[in-house]
Parts: structure tokens; sequence; C-alpha cells
């Protein structure tokens, strides 16, 4: 087998490393990533744990990959768009393969460093739906309870904005 194959790597030498460290800078040279993403690549690349291991804690002594620092540019990213709720974005996180507790840490300092404003970042999600500015009868204040509950608003958010919707679409009356 020619080392420029593309074919699996089965070896756990020197070799199978340096190729596995230069895996994971192609990657992380287009987006940051999770370690987990990086291991799940590798893995899927063919590379056994000896080498997947090695080539992550490089990476890692090289200051490129660190957890924390992801999640919080990845929470401050999600919440400055606006369309997601604290508890999507915690969600969002734990899918990288973060703990939970890192996730939740990260959230916590992006919504302080974003100034985020889950009741602003509410209105302009119904906003942009339509469902704002205007009375809603009881299956668009459904839809639009639905939809928040949908994007990770709590609770206390979607009463502020649409009084207490019924979530069933047939209304309370029926």
């Amino acid at each position: 087998m020619h080392p420029e194959d593309d074919g699996p790597p089965e070896d756990a030498g020197p070799d199978a490393v340096r190729r596995a460290t230069d895996a994971c800078l192609k990657l992380l040279s287009v987006r940051s990533r999770s370690r987990q993403e990086l291991d799940a690549a590798l893995t899927r690349k063919g590379f056994v744990q000896k080498v997947r291991e090695e080539a992550l804690s490089r990476v890692t002594g090289w200051g490129y990959l660190d957890d924390a620092r992801f999640a919080q540019e990845r929470a401050a990213a999600l919440l400055r768009k606006g369309r997601l709720g604290p508890r999507a974005v915690l969600q969002r996180l734990e899918a990288h393969g973060l703990p939970e507790e890192t996730a939740r840490q990260a959230l916590a300092q992006a919504s302080g460093t974003e100034d985020f404003d889950a009741l602003a970042a509410a209105r302009a999600v119904l906003e942009g739906k339509g469902l704002l500015g205007r009375p809603l009868d009881a299956k668009e204040r459904a839809r639009a309870g639905r939809l928040l509950d949908s994007r990770g608003f709590s609770e206390d958010v979607i009463h502020r904005l649409l009084g207490e919707p019924s979530l069933d679409p047939s209304g309370p009356d029926e």
C-alpha cells in the first residue's frame, strides 16, 4: 500500500500519526470543531484509537483544539444570529459532543458578552414569520407558541410575548 493512497490507514506508526494530524489541521482550517467531531472524522478515515489520541493530543498541545473556546465561540455565534433561544443553543452545543457543563458555561459566558436579550430575539422570530404586530387568533397563537418553543425559548419568554397561548391548535374553546 502506497502511503499516499486514500485507503484506510491501518498502522499505528509515526507516519499514521502525521497523516491523522494533517487531517485534523485540514478540518480545523475550514472551521473550529470539538474534540469529539475530530475524533469521529478520524474514525471515519480509518485511523486506530492510538493514532487518533496522539493526533488530537498534538493539535490540542499546539492550541488548535480547545473545547471550551469552541463552545464559547459557537454559542456566541448562535446567539448573535438571533434565531434561537438559550435551550436550543445548549442542545446544539451538546450535539457537537461537548459535555453539558462545558456547554452551560459557554452559553452563560456568551449570553453576557453578546448582551443577548431572549425577548427581543423571540420578537424577531415572530416578526419574521408575520406573527407579531397584529391580533392572533387561537390557532395562530398556538403556532407562535410552538415555534418559539421549538427554537428553544423559555416558557416565560413565550408567556410574556403571547400571554397564555394554548399550544393545542384546536384552541381553548374546543
